[in-house]
């Protein structure tokens, strides 16, 4: 029970900090619980997938590859399998709920679907090598999920309501190759320098790693709130000040 607590917390506190970002039509807590359980679905069956393929390359070579090892298990193993799975759930099934009705939705809910996969994942992680790991899980492992699913999900809500925001076809082509390479490449990223050991320099790069992909995924969410329909058409400039007359100048 402790080991599930612990695995947990810091993907619901992510949870609930982008659910706060969704400032103007807040999604149903069902559909929130939902997704987070297809995340968890994912997980399994990425991890099912993984090791298949990994047998079909071998385990010897895995490790004793080198840089080329390294490079499919941060890629294929990781990057590609897993984002593939999560990215199944939300374009399956997701992606066509009537809740999922404006772009930063797909933000969120690429996100609870990232963080149902990141409790599981953590979980197994915590009950092989012990709750002593936790705090570096919670500050890289689960907050980079979070970023990998928050990048899907935006591109995921500009192909859902391109044609309301009158893009071109070139245009969706693009955020349609975006939703998986993006996590994709970010996910092999983490990986391929975590698989260089923890050292010095890997920590310095993972935290440079996880710094970039916090900035992307915030600045993102800021473009879905200005463009979502819900907000407000009174709202005053970011920059807005009052005239000297109404300060008593």
């Amino acid at each position: 029970m402790l080991t599930a607590l612990v695995a947990a917390a810091p993907s619901l506190a992510l949870l609930t900090y982008f659910y706060l970002r969704d400032r103007y039509d807040r999604e149903p807590i069902s559909c929130l619980a939902i997704a987070y359980l297809l995340g968890m679905y994912a997980m399994l069956a990425a991890q099912s997938l993984a090791a298949v393929l990994a047998n079909a390359v071998s385990e010897e070579w895995l490790h004793l590859g080198g840089e080329p090892a390294r490079l499919f298990e941060a890629l294929v193993l990781s990057g590609l399998i897993e984002e593939i799975a999560k990215w199944a759930m939300l374009m399956a099934a997701v992606y066509h709920w009537r809740a999922f009705d404006e772009p930063l939705d797909g933000l969120i809910y690429g996100v609870t679907i990232a963080l149902g996969f990141a409790t599981l994942e953590n979980f197994f992680y915590l009950s092989s090598h012990g709750v002593g790991i936790a705090w570096q899980r919670a500050v890289f492992a689960v907050p980079a999920h979070a970023l990998f699913g928050g990048a899907m999900g935006y591109y995921a809500g500009r192909i859902k309501f391109s044609a309301k925001a009158g893009r071109r076809a070139s245009g969706v082509w693009r955020d349609q190759i975006l939703c998986l390479a993006l996590p994709v490449l970010f996910h092999g990223a983490y990986n391929f320098a975590l698989l260089h050991g923890l050292n010095w320099f890997i920590w310095v790069a993972i935290t440079a790693l996880s710094i970039s992909f916090w900035v992307f995924v915030l600045r993102r969410v800021r473009r879905a709130q200005k463009a979502s329909p819900f907000r407000p058409k009174t709202m005053l400039p970011t920059d807005f000040r009052l005239p000297p007359s109404a300060r008593g100048v």
